[in-house]
């Protein structure tokens, strides 16, 4: 996943500047941004859901009145 660095981070792995655009593994991605070191640049993910009408209970019809 793409993202771009918004602070400057260090680890094992490398070094990550602030202002960069890095390519690198998911769990590492949600780590940063959730440390608000990073901003994903890849489009949001939307999901959506059909939605069915809701269904209604229908009384039925009586007989109809006899005229006299």
């Amino acid at each position: 996943m793409k993202v771009r660095m918004i602070k400057t981070a260090a680890g094992p792995d490398g070094v990550w500047m602030a202002g960069g655009i890095y390519d690198m593994p998911d769990a590492l991605v949600k780590q940063f941004i959730e440390a608000n070191a990073a901003i994903s640049l890849e489009p949001a993910k939307i999901e959506t859901e059909a939605v069915e009408p809701q269904e209604r209970a229908v009384m039925p019809r009586g007989r109809p009145k006899k005229s006299r």
